[in-house]
């Protein structure tokens, strides 16, 4: 889920200059300054204690607007810039795109942490889409991606957020369940009216 590069205004320039002078190392990847600072200082320390003990480059971009390219053009030139192995969470703001990219298939389950614990925290009214909202909806990913990955090479990352098993996914049951009782609540509600109505003709 990337953006490519058909036309290449000031903007689309700046990107370019920003992958190509990117410092070695650099997994907080902020063009637009949308990630906030306690969170990619908390990235880049996470991420390189995560290659120290597995070799594997966690790496979070965020931004502002593919401007019109099409993802799957920016995602083949954005990973020419990564180091392999790697896994890369992107957010783009204004073309309201998520992806997590892996240079390894069978890495970790990226559907679970996509649907388990990205999603339940996207904003549903373009007021609420805030630095600080995107931040979050990155930084749940990431911390359960950190994990997911450690796991897999049966280490444990010192740094991270230590995990709630139910977490997003207990936050997103809730969702679930509070517009099941709810729908459940009007269907008993309209019963209710309509057997007083019944009951008042009856009479």
């Amino acid at each position: 889920m990337l953006f490519v590069i058909k036309r290449i205004p000031v903007c689309g320039i700046l990107i370019i200059l920003f992958y190509t002078y990117l410092p070695a190392n650099n997994f907080a990847l902020n063009p637009n300054n949308l990630l906030t600072q306690k969170s990619a200082d908390f990235i880049q320390k996470v991420s390189q204690e995560l290659l120290e003990k597995t070799g594997i480059n966690l790496y979070v971009y965020m931004g502002e607007s593919l401007d019109g390219k099409d993802y799957v053009d920016f995602k083949e030139n954005f990973i020419r810039q990564l180091k392999e192995p790697f896994v890369a969470i992107v957010l783009i703001k204004n073309d309201k795109k998520i992806d997590i990219i892996s240079s390894k298939e069978n890495l970790f389950d990226r559907k679970k942490v996509y649907w388990e614990y990205m999603v339940p925290l996207i904003p549903t009214k373009d007021s609420e889409i805030t630095p600080e909202a995107l931040s979050a909806v990155v930084f749940n990913g990431y911390i359960e991606s950190v994990d997911l990955i450690a796991d897999k090479f049966d280490t444990k990352i010192e740094h991270n957020i230590p995990k709630d098993e139910k977490g997003a996914k207990a936050v997103a049951q809730l969702i679930l369940y509070i517009m099941l009782f709810s729908m459940l609540g009007i269907v008993a509600f309209m019963y209710i009216i309509r057997n007083r109505r019944n009951t008042n003709n009856g009479q």
